[in-house]
């Protein structure tokens, strides 16, 4: 592993009503630089409680721990929604993983949802979890929308537009667990190298280090370990459309040999469901600009979610 680092930034100037034009602007330019240098980076001073963090993070561990096979069977993927819900994924060769998902709700165009659309099954047990999560929520969208502030600020470009695209922000929580490995599995046991698809990622994990790895700017891999009380935080793919590849999104992937389970809960920050996301940031490329030319988020969602039919279904079992 090379030694690079990612870089740290302290979000709490640009959140405290104290702070000076100028120190708002300072931590605008360091976000910029993190994400057109790195597309990676630890975001601390972030304003979510820690003991917010704590408790939505137990009940992760603890739903994976103590619900019993039937009762996460139960909250399995729907056939239509194909988006909220438990899923579990078994490989012989990468070992296994399970996942509790949670999406904004939207509701169907038809009789019937959609690819995206419905709204989210709650497990009984913890019986904390679901206000946990609803909290959470209510305050990682606020954090998100700060965060697109910034960045609005950093580019020069409409604060208002940028935030309008994401003040319904079709987010997704997902909680995710990565079994501890009791017999000797490939070294590619976890998740493959991958993007993220949508605008931004605040990632909040347990203490396990090692597992999580980033592609660096010269090709090579690093650790990404947890920072308490920080989140990781990546670029994704339609921020890359938006900012017409001024950022760009970072691969990065997962690999998991420990003989103890990994707790996962990435905060998926996307576009509103309706919003059409146009390129703000001219290149002066001509043949940069002709590669971004706009989409509609629900319409790039189900494309691609139809896309990955297949491993979805997979993961239902």
């Amino acid at each position: 592993m090379p030694m690079e680092t990612l870089p740290i930034i302290d979000f709490s100037p640009f959140l405290l009503p104290t702070s000076t034009p100028q120190e708002r602007r300072d931590v605008a330019v360091e976000l910029d630089q993190a994400c057109r240098n790195a597309g990676f980076f630890y975001l601390k001073g972030h304003g979510v409680p820690r003991d917010l963090l704590d408790n939505i993070r137990q009940d992760a561990i603890d739903f994976f721990k103590t619900t019993s096979e039937e009762d996460k069977q139960r909250l399995a993927l729907k056939s239509d929604d194909k988006a909220r819900g438990y899923s579990k994924h078994v490989d012989a060769e990468k070992g296994s993983h399970e996942a509790l998902d949670f999406y904004r709700p939207v509701a169907p165009t038809e009789s019937r949802c959609g690819i995206g659309q419905g709204v989210n099954q709650w497990p009984a047990k913890p019986d904390t979890f679901r206000s946990a999560v609803e909290t959470y929520v209510d305050r990682m969208e606020r954090l998100g929308r700060a965060v697109i502030e910034a960045l609005a600020l950093a580019l020069g470009v409409d604060v208002k537009l940028f935030v309008s695209r994401v003040d319904k922000a079709f987010w997704q929580l997902r909680t995710i667990c990565y079994g501890g490995q009791t017999s000797p599995v490939s070294a590619k046991a976890g998740i493959g190298e991958h993007t993220d698809f949508g605008i931004l990622t605040f990632l909040l994990a347990d203490s396990t280090k090692g597992s999580l790895q980033v592609r660096s700017k010269t090709g090579e891999w690093m650790h990404a370990d947890p920072i308490e009380g920080a989140f990781l935080c990546n670029l994704g793919d339609m921020l890359a459309e938006w900012t017409r590849g001024a950022y760009k999104s970072t691969a990065h992937r997962v690999i998991h040999l420990s003989n103890t389970p990994r707790v996962s809960i990435p905060f998926f920050f996307d576009p509103n469901w309706d919003a059409i996301i146009e390129p703000v940031v001219p290149s002066g490329d001509e043949e940069t600009d002709g590669r971004y030319v706009g989409v509609r988020y629900r319409d790039r969602y189900i494309g691609a979610m139809e896309e990955a039919l297949g491993d979805v279904e997979a993961l239902a079992v």
